[in-house]
């Protein structure tokens, strides 16, 4: 053999090989598996369970800022009812438009607001949430056996810029992680 020459052993260089098996592992066929195994449980998770939702907006400031990043829990609506401030996901078009809110009547109740000032059933109600508040003015609302009251926490726009009031139950789709 020459000093200056390069023997052809037909191996792959040891670069290649590594990253090979990093990434597909000794075994391709279990990767796979694998791979579809874990895919098959994140859709199972994330369409029945779980919730992932962007928070777009200033509507829940500021308990839940524009940018913020939670999951909402389908599950646990399930096995207690939403109840007077619970942070919940409505859905408007399935999941692909969703509205997050707080529950501030609930199923019998009559609310309204006052100058600003929320009341549930004849009697005022502290919001320790609400640090912008406003001056918002409602007729009184009845709520049938179904039916939810909403809004944001944020209450220093104008009435007629938010999107609240009455839900339907069946549009909760989860209660929001704290």
């Amino acid at each position: 053999m020459n000093v200056g020459s390069i023997e052809n052993t037909g191996k792959r260089p040891p670069g290649k090989a590594l990253l090979r098996r990093l990434v597909i592992g000794a075994r391709p066929r279990n990767t796979i598996r694998r791979a579809l195994l874990l895919a098959g449980i994140c859709v199972v998770v994330f369409r029945f369970v779980w919730i992932p939702v962007w928070v777009q907006g200033h509507s829940m400031a500021p308990t839940l800022q524009d940018g913020a990043f939670r999951f909402a829990h389908r599950l646990g609506i399930q096995r207690r009812p939403p109840q007077r401030g619970d942070v919940v996901v409505i859905e408007l078009a399935g999941q692909r438009a969703m509205y997050l809110k707080r529950i501030l009547a609930v199923p019998g109740d009559a609310v309204q607001f006052r100058d600003g000032t929320l009341w549930v059933n004849g009697e005022e109600v502290p919001e320790p949430y609400v640090v912008y508040d406003g001056n918002w003015n409602t007729g009184l609302e009845q709520l049938g056996p179904d039916e939810f009251f909403v809004a944001g926490d944020n209450r220093s726009e104008p009435w007629e810029w938010h999107t609240m009031g009455v839900v339907d139950r069946e549009r909760i789709a989860g209660r929001v992680g704290r």
